[in-house]
């Protein structure tokens, strides 16, 4: 086939279906049915290029088990038993109950769960709980980045998140916690093009992944010991003198602090602790400090890591960062700049300071006595932080809010702090992709919880469970406008490029229908395009014009250094290595290690002697979606558990065989998939499994219980970070052979 062309019967978007968003065309019909697919060059993202994911586009909008029309429980819970209605009885009632709710319990009792950057459901449905009156509000990235962006922002007054090296600049790249080969194409492409022109690698992962195969140095450390590594690190850098000197004495404060507790930090006792060899800590040190400009990239893994161990891991990885001399240059660690305010109006369209003085609000979230750094006071603190020099706040405010989900389960379930009585759900789906499935779940079928929404393109195991699903369309079906819930400072629009099927509708319409009902109608266009129309005023375009023009995206050219002009956007405008923004809020903001061992353990080692870390991207998957896909099941068809021959001699398990993961909260089964590259005392099992073909609704809900590592990874806040990020990596567990009685025995590394 020849290569699409954007034009008459091909339209142009971009794919949703991970959370990338490369561009793509598609040729329509003459009844408006997408026929073919290609890559767009001119897009800025992939530059034509497509994953795997992303063919399954046309089979995924035509798929016979999508959710087609709005549908009510009139069974009990998890029955099965459903009514068809029309969409405008759906939001009439919901907004019915919800004004209810409000009334006796307080705006607060309505929480929001997000999935996995469906766009516009996030935003606008930060934008609906911020109008509405309610802190409790959760997308998928709160498992992501909360306890990274704190601690860069209370580091150094911005972020550096969603950065990306540059070709021929970066000198040395570190993939700290994340495997891009697997996760994101378009990184690991220019990841690739930096090693092309001579830039070096090095990957600090307990896999041996396929960019860590890459590597020049790879620093395979045990799970949760990412703060020790990277006070090991920073010992060397100072100890040789490999540091930026000039930078540290003219714009950082804490580094006496930092260098007394690193100097402890031998590469030996590092080693001790972390596993990796001393001599590798000495080459990374030098390799990261020496090479010329460096990009220590951004990796989910350590805001997962729990309790003390994350807190260590993202404020180590920050102090590398800042001493190395990299923040701020061309080819290092660009802080994020806010959108071009002559482009685009991000901030000024969100309604996170309505929520601050919100009249009906009278309480913080639910996590805010255990996380106060993530709570509306938080958002307070940064913000006064970081106005003097941006005014409007930091794009990425979200992240300051995001309420944590064991919180809000809790909420339900215990009414503590207060009540929680009505949970929405959009798009996700956190009985596998948001950790503590088992809390999630009492949540889901408490009596106490009197209204569950689910608005998905499937009927998911937490859809099983609600009181009212709802179709959603998916990127081809709708508008789009991708902001990359505004921690990016580019935007790309998207056509709506294939007719709709059924009744469903685009994300933006939950809440606009609500906002409609409950509160200001201005606030709310009747339509996606009248709201990315308020986005866009500032360019002079409208969504169509951007939509339909030759360019339809616009990125806000860099600039380099800008401290020097006005210093760091923190509490004394210096980076501070020991940040005041932790001590405000009672978080030790000092580099000490916490993590294994631990003085609170997540499970006791002598009956739990191995760990797991769950959450692995693969290709073929996002999370827990895509498993209709008959394409990408026979890719990826069973649940696959990495573990060391070795270790799995230890406990009898063969390869190819099924085998059991235990943890206080219960066990799963797995296939064994024996690879020698992986540490001895460390499994990786797949995450987010369900079967969509197997029994729905109660009790099987689909396969819920039976290969979902997050049906058994740890819900008690307690083991949150200081931010409140799960504990989702790491956990302790148990193995054995499908058929065989449980055994405990010592491990080695």
């Amino acid at each position: 086939m020849a290569k699409l062309t954007f034009g008459g019967d091909v339209k142009r978007t971009f794919c949703t279906l991970c959370p990338q968003h490369c561009g793509m065309l598609i040729q329509i019909d003459e009844d408006g049915h997408p026929i073919a697919f290609d890559g767009d060059l001119h897009n800025p993202v992939a530059k034509g290029k497509l994953c795997i994911k992303g063919t399954t586009a046309i089979e995924v909008h035509n798929h016979p088990d999508r959710l087609n029309h709005p549908m009510k429980r009139v069974g009990e819970r998890g029955e099965g038993k459903w009514e068809r209605i029309s969409w405008e009885q759906a939001l009439d009632e919901i907004a019915e109950k919800l004004a209810d709710i409000r009334d006796r319990e307080g705006p607060e009792a309505l929480a929001t769960l997000g999935g996995t950057h469906k766009t516009p459901g996030d935003w606008a449905s930060w934008r609906f709980a911020c109008d509405f009156g309610t802190p409790n509000f959760v997308s998928q990235g709160r498992n992501c980045g909360v306890g990274e962006y704190i601690a860069e922002v209370s580091v150094y007054g911005w972020d550096t998140v969603y950065q990306s090296p540059h070709p021929g600049v970066t000198k040395c790249l570190v993939i700290w916690g994340s495997n891009p080969a697997e996760s994101s194409p378009p990184s690991f492409e220019r990841l690739r093009a930096c090693q092309a022109q001579g830039a070096k690698l090095i990957v600090v992962d307990p896999r041996r992944t396929k960019t860590a195969a890459r590597a020049d140095l790879h620093l395979q450390l045990r799970p949760r010991t990412d703060g020790a590594l990277a006070l090991g690190l920073i010992h060397v850098m100072i100890r040789d003198d490999i540091y930026d000197k000039e930078f540290v004495e003219r714009w950082c404060l804490g580094f006496d602090e930092v260098q007394a507790e690193a100097a402890k930090w031998t590469p030996e006792r590092t080693e001790e602790i972390t596993g990796v060899p001393a001599a590798d800590i000495v080459e990374a040190a030098h390799i990261y400090a020496t090479s010329g400009p460096a990009r220590l990239m951004f990796g989910v893994a350590a805001t997962q890591l729990g309790e003390g161990a994350s807190r260590s891991a993202v404020l180590g990885r920050a102090i590398l960062r800042a001493i190395s001399g990299n923040l701020d240059i061309p080819g290092g660690e660009p802080l994020g700049n806010p959108y071009d305010k002559t482009h685009f109006a991000w901030l000024e369209n969100m309604n996170f300071e309505k929520l601050v003085d919100h009249p009906l609000r009278t309480r913080e979230s639910v996590n805010a006595h255990e996380t106060r750094i993530t709570s509306i006071t938080g958002y307070k603190a940064f913000r006064e932080a970081t106005r003097r020099i941006y005014p409007d706040g930091h794009t990425g405010t979200a992240y300051v809010l995001f309420a944590s989900q064991p919180a809000i389960y809790r909420a339900v379930v215990e009414q503590d702090p207060y009540p929680i009585r009505a949970i929405i759900v959009q798009c996700g789906e956190p009985l596998l992709s948001m950790g503590a499935g088992q809390a999630a779940y009492k949540a889901f079928t408490s009596p106490e919880l009197e209204l569950l929404v689910a608005m998905d393109m499937w009927m998911t195991p937490t859809a099983q469970l609600a009181d009212y699903v709802l179709p959603a369309a998916d990127f081809m079906e709708r508008a789009d406008l991708s902001a990359h819930w505004g921690i990016g400072n580019f935007f790309v629009v998207g056509q709506q490029s294939a007719q709709t099927i059924g009744e469903r509708r685009n994300d933006y319409d939950l809440w606009a229908g609500l906002g409609r009902r409950l509160l200001d109608p201005d606030n709310w266009p009747e339509t996606v395009e009248g709201m990315f129309d308020r986005f866009l005023a500032p360019s002079g375009r409208t969504y169509r014009e951007w939509a339909d023009g030759e360019v339809n995206h616009h990125f806000t050219r860099p600039k380099w250094r800008k401290y020097e002009e006005h210093g760091f956007a923190t509490p004394s405008g210096k980076v501070e290595l020991v940040p005041s923004m932790f001590e405000r809020f009672d978080i030790d903001p000092s580099p000490v290690y916490t993590g294994p061992p631990y003085s609170i353990p997540d499970a006791p080692e002598d009956e739990y002697p191995l760990q797991m870390i769950p959450g692995s991207r693969v290709r073929e998957l996002t999370a827990s979606n895509l498993r209709q896909s008959r394409r990408l099941n026979r890719l990826h068809p069973e649940p696959l558990c990495d573990i060391h021959p070795e270790t799995a001699e230890r406990w009898g398990i063969t390869d190819g065989e099924w085998m059991v993961i235990q943890r206080p909260e219960g066990e799963i089964r797995q296939r064994a998939r024996f690879d020698a590259t992986m540490r001895k005392d460390t499994i990786n099992p797949d995450g987010y499994w369900w079967e969509p073909s197997q029994a729905p609704n109660e009790p099987h809900l689909s396969g819920v219980w039976v290969s979902n590592a997050n049906a058994i990874t740890p819900g008690d806040p307690k083991l949150s970070n200081f931010a409140g990020d799960q504990p989702l990596r790491g956990a302790r567990c148990r193995i054995r052979a499908a058929q065989a009685p449980v055994a405990v025995m010592p491990v080695t590394p």
